[in-house]
This record gives structure tokens, C-alpha cells and sequence, in this order.
């Protein structure tokens, strides 16, 4: 397995063990797996959010993924599988009453450019109190040391980009599932998250197959994103049980082989608004492909200080066109190619191997979309897609 696959494998995996179809938009770390600190100290979800969290704030982790394999034989155990290494962001898209709205997404650098790639992305929902990184300081301050089983607390120093910060850490343990957090007791926001995940089954013979999942994650920035309709309105076509229904084509070539035509075959995508707020939507996304044996999804949300997303306000439709967000730890650059009263084309590009092309009408609907990929000079895809109903 190489690099590009143990990172991407590891992040879908913590996702699909952290979520069900019923609960699409819990995913409350930047792993994807569930936070239990909500469940075991309550008053963490009741609490408001840090005076440090606002819409448009962007922590960036620096992540190291692997995925050993480790079948045991009597006393000796074989070691195999792969690392990897990316980034992994998480924005504030929407701070609702007691509820926050977050955007991941994960990125792997091309192993001929350097580009960041985007390889996965997912929509969040929590308690304004103990979002996806951060918990209110006020309460991490109050919760006492203990040394049980399944959970470990205490309290110490922890060096991270050359400062010393006072933190609370939590080590909890349950069915195969190892998470550490670590929180700046000043401010809130988390500063180091480790997350491994073990699955064993029976090998013939006797011996014992273990799958692991393993992820380091280290804060490496906070920004806020340059939101340039902070004050617009979720648009009124934003209702329960909507459903957006995309069709189109998936593209693969070999740019070393200019000769030969892409390849393509159908794609679909279905986008399910579940639930509207006044600052942001919940819902999620289907894909169908004929590769597919089975349906996946992604959760999904939309939220008021979120770029490229599936919605804009009326305020996005006359925005002079021209950059409006740059991300230093990514390369990627958002910018405006289009606006006027019949709708708005956004752009979305790292200049290297990554490009998304989002348009929407003039309700603020999102109705096309282009995406491309590269990886190195070895291939390259397009998806094209279509709102049809």
C-alpha cells in the first residue's frame, strides 16, 4: 500500500466507525471520530463556545497516518503496511445558539509537485461547548484528575511550535479505539489528538490477523477565513427534505499519452438537506459511480461562513470578481470568475493539481460543478456535474 493510500484509508475508516446514516453530522474530532468528553462531563455541551471560536476561524493539524498490519503466531508478530503524512483543516462554517457547524477537510501532497490535494472533506455538528477542537476552558478547568480504565486526565505542560502552553490531557480507551486529547487550558482549542483503531480476526492455522489504524495530529495554525458575506441569510429555497440531484460524467486520462481519449463513465450525486438553521444547514451527500458496489455518503453541512459551498446568500451575487480567501498551509486560492443578478461562478485551486469550479443561479442554488485532480504527471481526472432536479 502506498503513502497516498494508508493516509486516505485511515481517515475513511475513523469516519465510517464514527457515524451512521441517522447521526451523519456527529463526527466531533479532527480524526472523524466521536469526542466522549461530551458524554462523560455534560456540562461541556451545555456550556457556549470559547471567546476564541468564531465563524470563519480554520485550525490547521499536521497529520502522520498509518495502517500496519500484525499477524501474531505463537509469540511472533509480523509487522507490515504503510505511513503517511497531510493536513488535516476543520472551519467554524456557523455558530447557531447552542450548536456549531464545522467543514473537514484532508489534504495529501503529490509525491512529484508537492501540491496539496484535497482527499476527503465532511460536514459536523456539535455542542457549541465541545466542538470538533476546542472545549470551553472554563469547564476543562474545573474537571478534576483520575486514573480509571477507560480514561486518564491530568494536567501538565506541553511544548508545541516553541511555546509552552498549561494543558489538560485525556486518555480514554474503549473496544479497540485509543484517543488522546490534549487542551490548552487558556484558550480551549486542541492541541494534540492521537486516535488508533485495532480490528483483529482469526488467521487459518491458528494465528491471530490485526488491522490498525494509527494518527498523530498536531495543531500547526488558527486563521480566519476571509468571509465577504459574514451577514447574509440562508436563502429561502433552504427547506427539510430537499433534495439536489446532480448527474454527469467522470473523466480518466494519462497525460503522458495525449493521444489517447478519456475515459468516461456516468456519476451521480444526490445532496439531502435534513435539517435548516438560521446560519447554516445539516444534511448529506450520495455518490453513485459504476464502479460502486455500494452506496456511500458524506455528511454534509452548509454554513454562512463557508466558501464553496452549496449555497451562497443574495449578498455573494455582487461581489467584484478577484481573490477573496488564500490559504497559506494549503496553496489553495478562492476566488470570484463570475457575479451578476442571474448567479455567481466561484473558483477553487491549488495551481497545481487541484481545481473546483462551483456556479450557482440566482436563488444562491448551487447547479454545476467541475472538479480535476492530477496526480503528478501520471493521471488525471474530471468529474462534471449537473443540478437536474
Amino acid at each position: 500500500m502506498g503513502r497516498k493510500a494508508a493516509f486516505t484509508m485511515l481517515f475513511l475508516l475513523l469516519i465510517v466507525n464514527s457515524t451512521t446514516a441517522s447521526d451523519a453530522a456527529r463526527l466531533t474530532l479532527p480524526s472523524g471520530m466521536s469526542n466522549p468528553l461530551t458524554i462523560r462531563y455534560p456540562e461541556l455541551a451545555r456550556a457556549p463556545a470559547p471567546v476564541a471560536i468564531k465563524e470563519g476561524l480554520r485550525a490547521t493539524y499536521e497529520m502522520v497516518a498509518g495502517s500496519p498490519d500484525i499477524t501474531t503466531e505463537g509469540n511472533v508478530a509480523f509487522v507490515g503496511g504503510d505511513t503517511g503524512a497531510g493536513l488535516v483543516q476543520v472551519t467554524v462554517v456557523a455558530l447557531d445558539g447552542e450548536e456549531a457547524a464545522t467543514w473537514t477537510e484532508a489534504f495529501y501532497p503529490d509525491p512529484t509537485t508537492g501540491g496539496m490535494k484535497k482527499v476527503n472533506f465532511y460536514g459536523s455538528v456539535n455542542p457549541a461547548g465541545c466542538g470538533d477542537f476546542w472545549c470551553n476552558p472554563d469547564v476543562l478547568r474545573s474537571i478534576p484528575e483520575r486514573a480509571d480504565e477507560d480514561l486518564y486526565v491530568d494536567r501538565g505542560k506541553y511544548e508545541l511550535g516553541g511555546r509552552e502552553y498549561d494543558v489538560i490531557r485525556f486518555s480514554f480507551q474503549s473496544q479497540g479505539i485509543s484517543l488522546i486529547m490534549i487542551y490548552d487550558l487558556n484558550t480551549g482549542i486542541l492541541l494534540h489528538h492521537t486516535a488508533d483503531y485495532t480490528s483483529t480476526m482469526p488467521e487459518e492455522g491458528g494465528g491471530i490477523h490485526s488491522r490498525g489504524q494509527h494518527a498523530i495530529m498536531r495543531l500547526s495554525g488558527l486563521r480566519e477565513v476571509s468571509i465577504p458575506w459574514r451577514d447574509g441569510t440562508v436563502p429561502s429555497w433552504v427547506q427539510p427534505g430537499t433534495t439536489l440531484l446532480f448527474q454527469g460524467q467522470h473523466y480518466f486520462w494519462l497525460p503522458q499519452l495525449p493521444d489517447v481519449a478519456p475515459t468516461a463513465s456516468p456519476l451521480d450525486v444526490e445532496l439531502q438537506i435534513q435539517k435548516v438553521h438560521k446560519r447554516f444547514f445539516e444534511g448529506r451527500q450520495q455518490a453513485r459511480t459504476a464502479e460502486a458496489v455500494q452506496l456511500t455518503y458524506v455528511p454534509l453541512v452548509s454554513g454562512i461562513a463557508q466558501l464553496m459551498g452549496l449555497w451562497v446568500p443574495q449578498e455573494a451575487l455582487s461581489l467584484p470578481t478577484g481573490v477573496v480567501d488564500s490559504d497559506p498551509n494549503t496553496g489553495m486560492v478562492v476566488s470570484v470568475l463570475y457575479s451578476g443578478q442571474d448567479g455567481l461562478v466561484m473558483e477553487e485551486t491549488n495551481n497545481d493539481n487541484y481545481m473546483l469550479t462551483a456556479t450557482y443561479d440566482s436563488s444562491g442554488r448551487i447547479v454545476q460543478t467541475v472538479t480535476e485532480r492530477r496526480s503528478g504527471t501520471a493521471s488525471a481526472e474530471r468529474d462534471v456535474l449537473q443540478l437536474v432536479m
